[in-house]
């Protein structure tokens, strides 16, 4: 299928989504995802459907499975991690939030950073970020060592 074709077909799935025509946005995306199985693109219209609908434990699967495909797809973590809060699972959603790189899908990174501050997400955030201090801390004064004994 030609790219613009494609990229029309989608954004019909996400209009239908928009004017909550769920059953026709559904039917579509699903008919992608025959067609392109190893693409992310299918599996993130159908969980935003899901999402739309709060369906939130469908939804996490179809994200979860656009990441397997896609690992480095900020988008399709960003909305796993938004998934897996909404389903109550704070600690892994925080966990999963704080793996959105900060690349060129700046909205992404900022709605991860936006839910990684909910009162919900917080102490889980801060343990983490404490720990990845620690890490860091940790490998630089390994690193340091490594460096004056090499000096000798």
């Amino acid at each position: 299928m030609q790219d613009d074709t494609l990229r029309l077909l989608i954004s019909i799935g996400h209009y239908a989504r928009v004017f909550r025509r769920f059953d026709e946005a559904r039917y579509l995306f699903e008919r992608l995802r025959l067609l392109y199985p190893r693409r992310a693109f299918p599996y993130l219209g159908l969980g935003m459907v899901e999402l739309d609908l709060a369906n939130y434990r469908a939804a996490s699967r179809l994200f979860g499975r656009a990441v397997d495909l896609v690992p480095d797809s900020s988008l399709a973590r960003a909305w796993l991690g938004v998934c897996q809060i909404f389903e109550g699972h704070y600690a892994l959603g925080a966990r999963t939030l704080m793996a959105v790189p900060n690349d060129d899908e700046p909205s992404a990174s900022s709605m991860a950073e936006a839910f990684l501050n909910l009162p919900e997400c917080a102490p889980y955030t801060r343990a983490a970020r404490a720990a990845q201090t620690a890490h860091r801390a940790a490998s630089f004064s390994t690193i340091e060592r490594l460096t004056i004994r090499s000096g000798h």
